[in-house]
């Protein structure tokens, strides 16, 4: 059990969410912009016009993996996965019915799926990544058990089969273990983060095989997506899911791991609430409207225009971070009341 959490692997928590949230920011704010590039058989700007595309899903494992991590190696009871599974829900329902109450005010009328959507946020997959996320929260009791026993082999042929039923097989449209962004692929980066929490020691030389895993991985993401673009004139790649983007947040994680541990209040700080940069950028009613600000029309430098976006990107978790202050505050305070109300 880790009292005080490495601050490295707090940094590296914030910067799988600024992954996350630049991926988005290619996505959303830049994927008119793409569409219409590739329409014009501008190739090469549109793949710099999706740049931060591939680190979504990066950023999504490597937050996983950290779960894992953390949490991979305990007994963890039904009764405390359950809690913990709540302490999320709760986090998540509060964003999804203040900004549905907003949009009420603000929209005539709210679409009945967006309304079912924010009223039972998980069961009707607002964030895929919530729902995902939740359901392995409350199995993580029964994963933990049985993996606990595993020898260091055990456990590498696991993750062989998990990798490949989980990262490969939906590179080619084979969905019967997971989707490329379903249960089963966080399912395997949780695996992966207690896999290191278990067996893997802090060294140069593992410092060396994540460094190569990342760059590796990450090149050929790249390159590949090049190419997709090029043969189906399409930004919507799978190339920079799955096997690929498992091994370079691995990778990554390696790399974070294995620097000396330390201790830094304000990464540590900051950590606690990057989930609410996904939960408020992402809502049903926030994506749209939020991103479309930063298309960026007058700018036809595309290095400049993702330069602005690493910009903004910093300003929109800055203000979510704010946002989820006040939030916790409020928690505690409701807290506090129950405590006192039940004396």
């Amino acid at each position: 059990m880790r009292k005080t959490r490495n601050s490295n692997i707090e940094l590296l928590r914030i910067i799988s969410m600024l992954f996350i949230t630049l991926h988005h920011f290619s996505l959303w704010a830049q994927g008119g912009r793409s569409d219409y590039l590739i329409a014009h058989n501008n190739l090469w700007s549109a793949f710099w016009s999706l740049f931060y595309l591939p680190l979504g899903d990066i950023g999504v494992y490597v937050f996983v993996m950290i779960t894992g991590f953390y949490l991979g190696t305990r007994d963890i009871s039904i009764n405390r996965s359950i809690k913990k599974t709540l302490k999320v829900y709760a986090e998540v329902y509060f964003y999804s019915i203040l900004f549905l109450v907003l949009a009420i005010n603000w929209q005539s009328p709210v679409k009945p799926n967006k309304l079912w959507q924010s009223l039972m946020p998980v069961t009707f997959n607002q964030y895929w990544f919530v729902s995902g996320y939740v359901i392995l929260m409350l199995l993580i009791p029964f994963i933990n058990r049985s993996i606990q026993n595993l020898t260091k082999k055990q456990f590498g042929y696991l993750l062989v089969i998990m990798s490949t039923i989980c990262g490969i097989f939906p590179l080619v449209d084979n969905n019967i273990a997971s989707e490329s962004v379903g249960l089963g692929i966080l399912l395997t980066a949780y695996l992966f983060g207690a896999f290191v929490s278990k067996f893997i020691h802090r060294n140069w030389w593992n410092f060396l095989i994540g460094f190569v895993l990342f760059t590796i991985n990450t090149v050929v993401i790249y390159i590949i997506m090049y190419y997709q673009i090029q043969l189906t004139r399409d930004r919507f790649t799978n190339i920079y899911t799955g096997i690929f983007a498992l091994l370079a947040a691995f990778g990554l994680f390696l790399i974070f791991i294995n620097l000396k541990p330390g201790f830094h209040v304000l990464f540590n700080q900051v950590a606690r609430h990057m989930f609410s940069v996904y939960l408020i950028t992402q809502n049903v009613f926030v994506l749209k409207v939020l991103w479309r600000n930063f298309y960026f029309r007058e700018l036809n430098n595309l290095v400049q225009v993702n330069i602005n976006g690493l910009g903004v990107v910093l300003l929109i978790m800055l203000a979510c971070y704010l946002i989820d202050i006040v939030r916790s505050l409020i928690f505690k305070l409701v807290s506090l009341i129950k405590i006192s109300t039940e004396k």
